[in-house]
């Protein structure tokens, strides 16, 4: 984060590809390509395992959680913007 110098990344998971269905390895690999082969993995979730061990519902889209290094979750949010509301929670546990 370059206004704060806080190190990140991110794991960027789908539910489900182009088709509707769960999504595989095809899709992920496609839409990797499609946003430009990022360095951080494009991961599929097609059984929405990521729902039973997160704050996440499904309900919209785009969904992320802001986690810690730690790996705790800070929290999650919905919606175009989303990120926005990432990076506060990111903000708040680094006491900025």
């Amino acid at each position: 984060m370059a206004e704060t110098g806080l190190e990140f990344s991110f794991i960027f998971a789908l539910y489900e590809g182009g088709s509707g269905n769960a999504a595989n390895a095809d899709d992920c690999s496609a839409y990797a390509e499609h946003i430009g082969s990022p360095s951080f993995p494009v991961m599929s979730d097609g059984l929405e395992r990521s729902v039973d061990v997160t704050p996440m519902t499904l309900d919209g889209h785009p969904e992320m959680c802001a986690l810690a290094p730690d790996m705790t979750i800070l929290g999650c949010h919905m919606g175009h913007g989303a990120y926005e509301y990432a990076w506060d929670d990111i903000r708040a546990h680094a006491g900025l």
